[in-house]
């Protein structure tokens, strides 16, 4: 009888290490039990002038609401040829979650502007192209284009069994 107790009570001992390893952890998460989220929406200023400022922006939202949390916040630009090392602009929050910078340039091309975003959270690098000048603008059309026609590849490495 004593062994059967013995027995009993380390299978209870047993199952309560088993089963307190499978508690939920839900640190972290918003009522419904989701992982926080960014969104952004970066906008780039429509008719680039060559010398004329023009401000760049990006409203960044953590589940629907301004996301202030970046302690390093700025704007990368750099013509997409290569001929001239990337510019670097602090991201000025303008208003809550709002982040800007007005750039001036002196060549006409296609470019590249990147934001780049870091807190203890997140780390976010969204990046779009633009144009300054009128063969830019058509060019720049021309590629997106060309990848929006381009048939989409699968993955390499095919089936998983």
């Amino acid at each position: 009888m004593k062994r059967k107790k013995r027995i009993a009570g380390m299978m209870i001992a047993a199952s309560s290490l088993l089963f307190s390893g499978c508690t939920a952890d839900m640190s972290g998460r918003d009522a419904n039990g989701f992982i926080p989220y960014l969104s952004v929406d970066m906008k780039v200023p429509t008719d680039l002038k060559l010398g004329m400022d023009k401000t760049f922006s990006i409203q960044v939202e953590e589940n629907g609401k301004p996301y202030e949390g970046f302690y390093k916040a700025q704007f990368q630009f750099w013509p997409e040829d290569g001929s001239s090392p990337p510019l670097t602009v602090p991201g000025v929050m303008s208003s809550p979650g709002l982040y800007t910078a007005s750039p001036a340039f002196d060549k006409e091309g296609v470019y590249r502007v990147k934001f780049s975003g870091i807190s203890a959270e997140y780390e976010i690098m969204p990046a779009k192209r633009f144009a300054i000048g009128a063969q830019a603008s058509k060019h720049l059309t021309e590629l997106e284009k060309q990848e929006n026609d381009a048939p989409s590849t699968p993955a390499a490495g095919g089936h998983h069994h």
